[in-house]
C-alpha cells in the first residue's frame, strides 16, 4: 500500500498531543486548521480521489500505455529561479507541466474531464466560474495569514507548480512540512533514495509514474516539464523511474537561497497555525538545503550533456535569452520560433527585476558562519565563497 498511513498518524500524534513550543504548537487557528483540513477535508478529497483512480482504470485503461518519453526536470532547491524557468519553458508546446488544481484537486483521468467540461459550460457563459476563481486568490493572498507566503511566492492553482505534492495523496514526501512543521519527523523524506526504505520508494515513484501517465493522457501526450525541489534528495529513484529523462540543474548560492527558503516554509506554517519561535526549525532546514546541494551534484553530475545541464542563477536572471538558448541547444530540444521571439522581447526585463523583498539569515538565529560549517563541502563542490 502506498498511503504512508504510519507516518500521517505520528504526524497528527505530534500535532495534538507534542507541539508545544514548536511552530506547530496549538491555538484556536491551529486547532481550526487541523480539524477542518487534515481531519475533514484530506480524507475525503483522498476518498474522492481513489474513486476517480478506480474510475481511471474501467473508463480510461488505455493510460497504462502512455509513455512518459525524455521527460524534464528543473532540479534546484526552492528560491533557486525555479519560477521562472518553469513559465518560461511551459511557452513551449512541447511541454505538458502541471498546473497546481490539476496536482492537488483532480490528479486522475476522469477528475480532468469532468473539470474541462464544466470550464467549456462557464466560457459559454461569459467564464463567471473563472473570474470569480481568479478574485478568490487575490482575495486570499491579502488575508493576514497569508500574506508572509504570498510576499515570497505568487502561488495560483492556474498555474504550473510542483508536482511532488502528488505524493501528498500518499502522505509520503516532503511538502508534509508545509502543514506539519516538525522536520524532525520527516527527516528520511529530506534524504529520501538513502533513507527511505527501496520497497516503499519503488512504491511511491510507480504512483508518482502513474500520475504523470495519466496527466499525459488525459492532455494528449507531450513531454512533461516538472520542477520539483522537494525531490532533490530523489534524483537516483527518479533516473531509475524515467531512465531517458533530461534534467536542468539551477543553482544560486545558499546564502540567497536558504533565508528565502525560511521564510517560505514559515509563510505555510502561517497559514495553517500560529508559529512562535522558529529558530530551532531554521537551523534543521538550513541543514537539510546544505544536504540537498550535495545531493544534486553527486547524484546527477554523471549523467552526458545531453540529459544534464548546469545553469547559475545569475547567468539565467542577467543572460536570459542566450541562457534559455544554451539549455536548448545542450539538452537537444527544438525551439519554437514564438518562444526565441517571447525570450527576446523579455531579456531587457528579465534583466531589469530586482526584487523588493529582503531577506537574512540573521532574522532566523543564523550567521554566515553558520552557514559555511553546516555548508561544509558544497562550497567545494560549487566554487561558493562565503
Amino acid at each position: 500500500m502506498t498511503f504512508n498511513a504510519r507516518l500521517m498518524l505520528r504526524l497528527l500524534s505530534h500535532s495534538f498531543f507534542r507541539a508545544r513550543n514548536t511552530p506547530g504548537r496549538l491555538c484556536p487557528q491551529r486547532v481550526g486548521f487541523l480539524v477542518t483540513q487534515m481531519l475533514l477535508f484530506y480524507p475525503l478529497l483522498g476518498a474522492a480521489h481513489r474513486l476517480a483512480w478506480a474510475a481511471d482504470r474501467l473508463l480510461f485503461p488505455g493510460f497504462r500505455r502512455q509513455e512518459v518519453r525524455e521527460p524534464v526536470f528543473i532540479a534546484a532547491t526552492q528560491r533557486s529561479g525555479t519560477t521562472l524557468l518553469m513559465r518560461t519553458l511551459q511557452r513551449d508546446p512541447q511541454f505538458v507541466p502541471m498546473d497546481l488544481w490539476e496536482s492537488l484537486l483532480a490528479p486522475s483521468v476522469v477528475q480532468r474531464k469532468l473539470a474541462w467540461a464544466l470550464k467549456a459550460l462557464d466560457d459559454r457563459v461569459g467564464q463567471p466560474l473563472q473570474r470569480g476563481w481568479v478574485r478568490l486568490e487575490a482575495r486570499w493572498s491579502q488575508m493576514p495569514n497569508t500574506r508572509d507566503y504570498f510576499r515570497v511566492h505568487r502561488l495560483s492553482f492556474l498555474q504550473p507548480e510542483e508536482d511532488a505534492q502528488l505524493l501528498l495523496h500518499q502522505a509520503a514526501c516532503y511538502d508534509l512540512l508545509a502543514f506539519f512543521p516538525f522536520p524532525e519527523l520527516l527527516a528520511d523524506y529530506a534524504d529520501y533514495s538513502r533513507r527511505v526504505p527501496a520497497k516503499r520508494r519503488r512504491q511511491e515513484m510507480a504512483f508518482y509514474r502513474s500520475m504523470l501517465q495519466r496527466h499525459l493522457y488525459a492532455h494528449g501526450g507531450g513531454r512533461h516539464l516538472s520542477k520539483p525541489p522537494t525531490f532533490s534528495s530523489a534524483m537516483p529513484d527518479l533516473r531509475a523511474a524515467f531512465p531517458d529523462a533530461k534534467f536542468i540543474h539551477l543553482v544560486r548560492h545558499p546564502a540567497e537561497v536558504i533565508p528565502s527558503a525560511l521564510t517560505l516554509w514559515y509563510g505555510h506554517w502561517r497559514m495553517n497555525g500560529c508559529p512562535g519561535d522558529v529558530r530551532r526549525e531554521a537551523r534543521i532546514l538550513a541543514g537539510v538545503y546544505c544536504l540537498w546541494y550535495r545531493r544534486l551534484h553527486e547524484d546527477l553530475a554523471d549523467l552526458p550533456p545531453h540529459r544534464y545541464v548546469r545553469v547559475g542563477y545569475r547567468d539565467l536572471t542577467q543572460n536570459y535569452r542566450q541562457t534559455v538558448h544554451r539549455i536548448y541547444e545542450q539538452l537537444e530540444l527544438a525551439m519554437p520560433p514564438a518562444l526565441a521571439r517571447y525570450l527576446e522581447a523579455e531579456d531587457a526585463r528579465v534583466r531589469a527585476y530586482r526584487s523588493r523583498n529582503k531577506y537574512t539569515l540573521e532574522q532566523w538565529g543564523l550567521s554566515r558562519e553558520d552557514l559555511a560549517r553546516l555548508c561544509a563541502g558544497v562550497a567545494e563542490m560549487y566554487g561558493f565563497t562565503f
